[in-house]
């Protein structure tokens, strides 16, 4: 069974698109042929930054809102190269090994080590490490430098 709708209001929106769909296409046939230069780029915003020249400026980091580096210069801080080494107190504890090969046992308030003759190495200390270098061993001392300046180290009477 075929149902058929009423043809009156196809008829009548046919009537208002077609006249209306031709204007809009003479219109768009006037208006110039597009040229073959590059369409106009929009221009970028420009960031500002405002740098504050008293730490009473109110000016933030929008990354590091609690960063102060941008109220004022800090403190610089001051490297002193030429400062000499800390005073070390090292302790000879005692020499073993056979008369061709000792050792020295060297210790400090942070440790202890045992050393060769030409052995250099590093000892803890309270101050820090301190670097020890075993130059020769004798039957009472030692002769070592620590952190470049040369020192004798004696066995305490008794041992």
């Amino acid at each position: 069974m075929l149902i058929s709708y009423p043809q009156f209001p196809i008829r009548i929106f046919l009537l208002a698109v077609v006249p209306l769909g031709l204007v809009l296409t003479s219109r768009a046939a006037q208006t110039p042929a597009a040229t073959s230069s590059a369409p106009a780029q929009p221009e970028v915003p420009k960031s500002v930054f405002h740098f504050p020249t008293s730490p009473q400026d109110a000016v933030k980091d929008p990354f590091f809102p609690q960063s102060t580096r941008l109220r004022g210069k800090p403190p610089q801080l001051v490297i002193q190269t030429n400062v000499p080494p800390p005073v070390v107190e090292l302790e000879l504890k005692g020499i073993s090994g056979t008369v061709e090969r000792r050792l020295a046992i060297i210790a400090s308030e942070g440790g202890s080590r045992t050393f060769a003759v030409g052995e250099e190495g590093e000892l803890p200390t309270g101050r820090g490490k301190a670097r020890i270098r075993v130059l020769e061993i004798k039957d009472d001392s030692a002769v070592v430098t620590v952190n470049g300046k040369q020192e004798i180290l004696k066995l305490r009477p008794g041992l």
